[in-house]
């Protein structure tokens, strides 16, 4: 049987979490699962101590040399990588524009869209070692900047989800002739440990999607995407978002 073979970012908790726990029962599966802090993400331990197909990797989003050492494990491992999830992301600002502070917005920025962007620079060998060659990103729709626009105080974290839509958006135009598969998408308000700190902005107690929900959308519209579908902005629900 041939093994695929994941990264996802972000690994440890919320959205990320959920996704090795699914990706781990599929037969044939190889997860590496990125945490900045592995020795502080227990259920991710736990999980790994029970299912031998899902190695950890310290992996900082912004961390030349956790995504350098990275890579080289994997390519020991799998040889290659099928699909990328690049899921890290931060979310700790809800200033408007005349409170927030610019120190903010580039942390926001670097984790954000930074990241993504040095990610694929390292893994681009080990995508293209691979025929499938996925590399998704976990956005958001505070990155959208038309009429779906999200009327919230969100400069520093939606200003770096345009970025990072952005970044997609050029890895798609820039290597779609090689098969490389790449897009946003917005895993929906989800009921995660960030999201329980940016519903209060939206006016709620909490945001009703379960992390294991915007997972299973999220890996359904990973799945089933075509080269047809790179380059677009994707919901977890497979409908297609405006930029």
């Amino acid at each position: 049987m041939s093994t695929s073979s994941y990264l996802i970012t972000g690994a440890n908790r919320g959205i990320g979490f959920e996704i090795v726990k699914i990706l781990a029962q599929r037969p044939g599966t190889t997860i590496f699962a990125g945490a900045r802090n592995p020795t502080k993400s227990p259920a991710l331990q736990t999980l790994a101590s029970h299912c031998p197909n899902i190695h950890i990797l310290q992996l900082e989003s912004t961390s030349y040399t956790d995504v350098q050492a990275a890579v080289e494990t994997i390519r020991k491992v799998a040889g290659g990588l099928d699909v990328v999830i690049a899921n890290a992301g931060i979310a700790q600002n809800w200033h408007k524009v005349l409170d927030v502070t610019p120190a903010s917005v580039v942390e926001h920025f670097n984790v954000n869209a930074l990241g993504p962007l040095i990610l694929f620079q390292a893994v681009y060998p080990l995508l293209l070692a691979r025929p499938t060659r996925k590399f998704i990103t976990i956005s958001s729709l505070a990155g959208a900047i038309g009429d779906s626009m999200v009327p919230v105080p969100d400069v520093a974290y939606g200003t770096s989800k345009v970025a990072l839509n952005f970044v997609t958006k050029k890895i798609h135009m820039e290597h779609k002739e090689e098969g490389i598969i790449a897009f946003p998408v917005h895993p929906g308000t989800v009921n995660t440990d960030m999201g329980l700190g940016a519903a209060p902005v939206f006016g709620m107690e909490r945001f009703d999607l379960e992390p294991e929900v915007s997972a299973r959308g999220v890996l359904s519209v990973v799945d089933q995407a075509t080269i047809g579908d790179s380059g677009r902005f994707w919901s977890f629900d497979g409908s297609e978002l405006s930029w």
